[in-house]
């Protein structure tokens, strides 16, 4: 029998969710699994309405946000879904931050539309090195895409026969990143980790399910 999940969360990602597990999963809003696809700032509230429940964590900043589920439930499971409706379905990852003995289901249903993933050596991506890894990736683009979109703002009176190729590259650019949402934009800004320098080691190898 398939699992039963709850996503809440009705936004873009929610329900980017909702169309790639559906043939994984039943969805029900009693079910005891409940992803959380909301904003960071929203997590709070939302894990303390679904206390008790086996919470799921996909938030883009995941120390944070492991914490706040954890004073609302024994049952966590962390796992950031490196992909949106824009991604291309092959080569999806999911970076495994957090589990507990309840997380082969979830595991197992992401782990039917992505690779699941962690450092070698044994030891289990956490929290804290997820997010330093997202402030040198995911969030120096969300900083990069606000300076182009000045630079391409500050453009917008020049014809586009006057624009130069590498402009137009940068323009096309410009155009791709206003289509992030905005609560997965601020998420993503809310990484503690701005100036992280630490080094991370290890290779990043495929978790069994």
């Amino acid at each position: 029998m398939a699992v039963a999940i709850n996503i809440v969360g009705a936004g873009v990602f929610g329900t980017f969710l909702r169309t790639v597990l559906a043939p994984f999963c039943l969805f029900s809003e009693d079910a005891d699994i409940a992803i959380l696809a909301v904003p960071f700032d929203a997590y709070e509230d939302v894990a303390s309405a679904h206390a008790g429940k086996h919470l799921v964590n996909v938030c883009s900043v995941q120390d944070a946000t492991n914490s706040i589920c954890l004073r609302h439930s024994d049952r966590v499971t962390g796992i950031h879904p490196m992909f949106g409706p824009r991604s291309p379905a092959a080569g999806r990852t999911s970076i495994v931050t957090l589990t507990n003995s309840c997380s082969d289901e979830v595991l197992e249903v992401f782990g039917s539309i992505s690779s699941l993933v962690e450092f070698a050596n044994g030891e289990r991506i956490t929290g804290e090195t997820h997010d330093r890894m997202m402030a040198k990736t995911h969030l120096q683009v969300v900083r990069l895409a606000d300076k182009i979109n000045a630079i391409v703002a500050d453009a917008s009176d020049i014809p586009d026969e006057c624009l130069p190729t590498s402009f137009k590259r940068l323009k096309a650019m410009a155009e791709q990143f206003l289509d992030m949402p905005p609560g997965t934009k601020s998420s993503i800004l809310a990484n503690s980790h701005w100036s992280s320098s630490a080094k991370l080691g290890g290779n990043v190898v495929k978790l069994k399910v």
